[in-house]
């Protein structure tokens, strides 16, 4: 095993990337069919879950929700390509 010192200098971390890249181990896996929900949600006790949700994420993460308006949303739509 290769040891490396906690404080490293730009050569040291092209070191570790190179020793990664020569040992690093790709698995391959087939998932399994999707299982059907055993109790599934919908409507407001859905949207509720998700306010929920995204409420304990953004605090398990130390961060404060963002602060913006509705039309201010850092999305971009991207129409579906067809098939």
């Amino acid at each position: 095993m290769v040891k490396f010192s906690p404080m490293s200098s730009d050569s040291d971390r092209r070191l570790r990337a190179e020793h990664r890249r020569r040992t690093a181990i790709l698995s391959r896996a087939t998932l399994g069919g999707i299982e059907p929900d055993p109790v599934p949600i919908s409507g407001p006790n859905a949207v509720s879950l998700v306010e929920r949700l995204t409420l304990e994420s953004w605090a398990a993460a130390g961060r404060s929700l963002p602060q913006y308006a509705r039309w201010q949303i850092p999305v971009s739509f991207v129409p579906r390509q067809p098939k």
